[in-house]
């Protein structure tokens, strides 16, 4: 029926991840270990972020609300974040997806950061976002989908690059979490006699998801 809601249509996204939880989670992919002190400004301000100051220090996470830095993506770019990371790790069985595992709070926190690695993303992954917002929010599923589809092959350089570097962090992010782990079998922590490594089942698993990510060949 026309004017219906499309079944299909992905829920808003709402914020699930907290200042302390998300600035760990940087610590963890690894970016803020290779900056030493000092003070960095921010970088060209792109289209429809916020404002925001440089920092000095590195964030104190016994002191989370007291970040120096604020997030900068607007409502539309986190929206559009979620819609692409749940594009590229959709809940599967018992894995959650990407959204639902906060990963878009973690790509704003990314990008929102003054480190060396994080300024060169941050006109990547904001322009690529930029450039999706208008194809994916208010489009119905079908139009939605296809412009999804079309971004791992696209001819244009820029749509790539920023496809595959949003790919990166994402699946980086998702495979540091608990959940991630036990997707692939993961199990750490615990003393063992032996280690057989992963099963055939799991290794054939492993393959399947990685040829259809492109990340294989």
């Amino acid at each position: 029926m026309t004017g219906a809601p499309d079944p299909r249509e992905p829920a808003p996204y709402v914020s699930k991840v907290d200042r302390r939880t998300a600035l760990a989670w940087i610590g963890v992919v690894g970016a803020a270990s290779a900056v030493g002190a000092g003070v960095i400004v921010y970088g060209p301000k792109m289209g429809g972020q916020r404002s925001t100051a440089g920092y000095g220090g590195d964030p104190k996470l016994t002191k989370p609300e007291k970040a120096p830095w604020s997030r900068i993506m607007i409502d539309a770019q986190l929206q559009t974040a979620a819609i692409l990371a749940d594009f590229i790790l959709p809940a599967s069985g018992a894995a959650p997806s990407a959204g639902a595992l906060g990963v878009p709070d973690f790509i704003d926190e990314w990008v929102s950061a003054p480190y060396p690695d994080q300024l060169k993303d941050r006109p990547i992954i904001l322009n690529g976002i930029n450039a999706l917002s208008g194809k994916v929010l208010k489009a119905g599923a079908a139009a939605r989908g296809a412009a999804l589809a079309a971004l791992p092959n696209s001819a244009d350089p820029a749509s790539a690059a920023f496809f595959k570097r949003f790919r990166y962090l994402t699946i980086g992010a998702y495979y540091t979490t608990e959940a991630g782990f036990k997707d692939i079998g993961y199990i750490g922590n615990v003393a063992r006699a032996a280690d057989p490594g992963p099963s055939v089942e799991v290794r054939a698993a492993l393959e399947r998801e990685l040829q259809k990510l492109g990340l294989q060949g």
